[in-house]
């Protein structure tokens, strides 16, 4: 490092850390919030780094694959607005250019290593408010501002907060194991208080989803294999009970099965009005992104190629709620393959991390992984922007070991 670039640095003095604390701190608020005021946090965070003015890392960071796999993918999405015309092409461009916040959020975030943990008590102390709110409505019947006691959603749709919900208690799960005396009970309090507003209360079974994959995959890396025995009997044990008990998850999972069944086997002639529901839906976008990817398997069909139109409710859609096949059809195997790549290396630098970070990324990344084939993630703004944070959060980790500042 040149004496030049150490002199453009400047110190980071006790004030400064505090008001680039309260953003990330903020930033972990408002992203399970609120979009506007999100969008104004990621802003105020790019002008942290511009203050700061700490450009050691930029160049380690733009050669790791963490940055520019995901560049790569919406580079592929706006060059095939030159060469295919769809109407949706550039609001779909749109959508995806959070794939380049990678970048400014990995400098802000090696600003200080403290400022990500400020982020994780911000995102962490928003889920409480919405499960506090959210209880209150669901087992006292509230229903001021709008809220519905039989799916008391809060501040966002009822697929991102019980898939932040689910997250959120994978975090206090992690914490609780840490923990001893009050701090435990109360850790493990949140948890079951979480899943139960996730499985039993708010109708989202793309959290369902979140909150099984994230915790299985932690607990499996966590325990030993005689622990691990005890979990798989324990968790048929539940899966038992939620079989013969009656609750709102298994029906709304029987639900999902029989919408898929009949949709599947439909007539030609009734098959709009007996997949117009949620996971009919889902088949038919299925059965319509093949259809595209059959056209142009390589490349893809473009960005906004995807639409579906149910003739007989007038529903439409550019999003077939499946990452994967979202992918595929926009940029072929072609855009599939960097995808998964990225993903990889996702998951390899979260590998890398001490045991109990590492189990804590391994999981979160596994529950993505695992919803992106019922939703399309990074497509949708608020679970989209957790990813960059946490993407951003891996690369810094990776290339603060090659990058140290002179003595």
């Amino acid at each position: 490092m040149t004496s030049k670039n150490l002199s453009s640095t400047l110190p980071l003095t006790p004030v400064r850390f505090q008001l680039f604390s309260l953003i990330a701190f903020l930033l972990g608020i408002f992203l399970p919030s609120s979009n506007a005021l999100m969008n104004i946090s990621l802003a105020l965070a790019a002008i942290c780094v511009l203050w700061q003015r700490d450009f050691r890392y930029v160049m380690p960071l733009l050669k790791d694959p963490l940055v520019w796999l995901p560049a790569l993918m919406f580079a592929l999405l706006a060059i095939s607005l030159l060469t295919k015309h769809h109407d949706y092409g550039p609001k779909m461009v749109g959508k995806y250019q959070k794939l380049l916040y990678i970048l400014p959020l990995a400098l802000f975030f090696l600003i200080d290593k403290r400022l990500f943990s400020r982020f994780v008590d911000g995102f962490l102390l928003a889920n409480v408010v919405i499960l506090a709110i959210s209880l209150t409505s669901g087992i006292g019947h509230v229903t001021l501002w709008g809220l519905e006691p039989e799916n008391p959603t809060v501040f966002k749709l009822q697929i991102t907060q019980n898939v932040f919900m689910a997250l959120a208690a994978l975090v206090w799960l992690s914490r609780a194991f840490a923990q001893s005396g009050v701090k435990r009970l109360i850790y493990g309090a949140l948890v079951v208080l979480a899943a139960a507003n996730v499985l039993l209360m708010v109708q989202g079974r793309t959290g369902y989803v979140a909150l099984f994959a994230g915790v299985g995959i932690w607990l499996l890396l966590t325990f030993q294999r005689r622990q691990r025995i005890g979990v798989l009997f324990c968790g048929l044990l539940v899966a038992v009970a939620l079989v013969l008990i009656p609750n709102r998850a298994t029906e709304r999972l029987t639900q999902g099965l029989q919408e898929i069944r009949h949709c599947v086997l439909a007539p030609a002639e009734l098959a709009y009005q007996v997949c117009d529901n949620s996971m009919g839906q889902r088949t038919s976008f299925v059965r319509e992104s093949l259809r595209l990817i059959k056209q142009a398997p390589l490349l893809g069909n473009g960005a906004g190629s995807f639409w579906y139109n149910n003739v007989e409710s007038g529903y439409n859609v550019h999003n077939p709620h499946n990452e994967y096949l979202l992918q595929t059809v926009h940029s072929g195997l072609l855009g599939l393959a960097i995808f998964l790549g990225w993903m990889f290396c996702c998951f390899r630098a979260a590998w890398r991390q001490p045991v109990a970070c590492r189990n804590l990324l391994v999981a979160v990344l596994g529950s993505y992984m695992a919803c992106h084939f019922f939703n399309s993630f990074l497509l949708d703004s608020s679970e989209g922007h957790l990813f960059m944070v946490i993407a951003s959060f891996l690369v810094g980790a990776v290339v603060v070991r090659e990058v140290r500042p002179d003595p």
